[in-house]
């Protein structure tokens, strides 16, 4: 069946498209000029000896996960028996290709969905908090639900934002964030209104006012907002924090990471109104509730993320409310149509982070039947319109040379370009999907390069923007 989707792609593709085109075409000119596309080649045996072990050590796990959670459900149990059997799968490697390539050609969508969460539980937060940085500041809040919610139906009817905060946000009405100092508090009294507020993460190298304590008098200008990939069913922002930490200690930003929710529990376009609704209460109340007022604000997505902040940014535009000053993604999804052919699709075929059965799991999880991915541009950002596109902020994006979305940021980038607008993208050539999330302990020393370049990124596009503050 893969191979019956990627035939009758590839044969209605675009033969004007880039890929159609030599090397020595105009559009690849204008993006191997140096400054809007650079390529990262990593070419040592020693890197693809790390790489090949972690390839080896990750199949090991999928293995051990996709046997143990066909029979079992999340339990400090399925952790020790998971444990012990990557530990078989990693001394017998034949098992280990066996069960691993039972399980990713045709994974049964529970057990997916299950694996996913798993990595992201009470099981496993003891071993991601031994990784991760430290912080000064980092604080679980539920913002809540100002606006009227965005359905399928209201998806074209952008209303002006600032119409309905004239007539409907009183400086007295009640848009305070609920702060989160305990479990009991989380689990006990929000279960029952959990639908109209969204969890955010707030990450700060400095402290920020906690409830009702007098604020400091400390300026807090600059925002970033993350949104986390996991391809819309999986992770939450705790497994980002591995670099999201480090963004905030390195730049002095304050970093807000929407935990929005998952699917197959809602679907597409609930987690687009969660972020609209989590973006709007940020610029328009994050200063009342905790003295941050954003002067400048940057928007961050990887994988699935990216695709939400392209989504969020043309949604802002449409609404006629404050865009973004700076968008910066990483190996973003922005086609999900199962349909669409890159070249680069290709290598969905054995890639073991995202295979191509895995990928249609999480689009059938989160596009509902009534919306088409190859028509509706929220769902695939690359169909946004040039007008609309030109109206996007400058923008950053990261690509992995191993990776099945690889080739749509290529097709971005040169639209971009002909645009005229302020957009870079770097290829590291050698690393897979989901990249950001490995510069930590055990992880590949290589991404820390792209943590450095993220965080660079991060502060010239802050200088940018507030150089042209000042010129007004």
């Amino acid at each position: 069946m893969i191979v019956e989707y990627i035939l009758e792609s590839s044969s209605k593709a675009d033969p004007n498209d880039i890929f159609y085109k030599p090397p020595s075409a105009e559009e690849w000119k204008k993006l191997n000029d140096g400054h809007h596309v650079i390529v990262e080649r990593i070419d040592n045996k020693e890197f693809e000896k790390k790489y090949l072990k972690l390839q080896e050590i990750g199949l090991s796990v999928i293995a051990a996960a996709s046997k143990e959670m066909e029979r079992a459900d999340a339990s400090w149990e399925t952790l020790v028996n998971i444990g012990m059997n990557t530990v078989y799968y990693t001394l017998f490697p034949k098992k280990r290709k066996q069960q691993s390539e039972t399980y990713l050609s045709n994974p049964n969508p529970t057990t997916a969905t299950k694996m996913m969460a798993f990595v992201d539980s009470k099981f496993t937060y003891p071993f991601i908090n031994l990784i991760l940085p430290n912080i000064k500041f980092h604080l679980k809040v539920f913002l809540p639900k100002m606006l009227p919610r965005i359905t399928i139906e209201t998806l074209d009817k952008n209303a002006d934002v600032s119409e309905y905060m004239r007539e409907k946000l009183e400086p007295d009405s009640v848009v305070s964030a609920v702060k989160i100092y305990s479990k009991t508090y989380l689990t006990k009294k929000l279960q029952s209104f959990s639908d109209r507020y969204v969890k955010v993460t707030i990450l700060s190298s400095r402290p920020l006012p906690k409830g009702n304590a007098p604020h400091t008098g400390e300026k807090f200008d600059r925002v970033l907002i993350d949104i986390h990939g996991g391809g819309f069913i999986a992770t939450t922002s705790r497994c980002h924090q591995t670099y999201l930490r480090k963004w905030a200690n390195e730049t002095d930003v304050v970093i807000f990471a929407v935990d929005y929710k998952l699917a197959p529990k809602v679907k597409y376009p609930y987690v687009l109104d969660e972020l609209w609704q989590a973006y709007f209460w940020i610029v328009t109340r994050a200063e009342m509730e905790f003295g941050v007022k954003p002067r400048t604000i940057l928007l961050a997505g990887d994988s699935a993320g990216g695709n939400l902040a392209m989504s969020l940014t043309l949604y802002a535009i449409r609404s006629k409310f404050r865009v973004p000053d700076g968008l910066i993604l990483g190996y973003p999804a922005l086609n999900l149509s199962i349909r669409s052919f890159t070249p680069s699709i290709l290598t969905a075929i054995d890639d073991f982070i995202l295979r191509y059965s895995f990928l249609n799991i999480c689009l059938n999880s989160y596009i509902p039947a009534e919306a088409d991915a190859s028509k509706d541009s929220y769902l695939s950002p690359c169909l946004i319109r040039d007008e609309e596109l030109g109206q996007f902020p400058p923008m950053r994006i990261m690509v992995a040379g191993r990776d099945p979305l690889r080739d749509e940021s290529y097709r971005l980038m040169s639209r971009l370009v002909e645009l005229g607008k302020d957009a870079q993208m770097i290829e590291y050539r050698m690393l897979p999907h989901g990249f950001w999330s490995f510069d930590a302990i055990f992880g590949l020393d290589e991404c820390k390069s792209a943590t450095d370049k993220a965080i660079e990124w991060i502060k010239s596009l802050i200088e940018t923007h507030e150089s042209k503050l000042l010129d007004k």
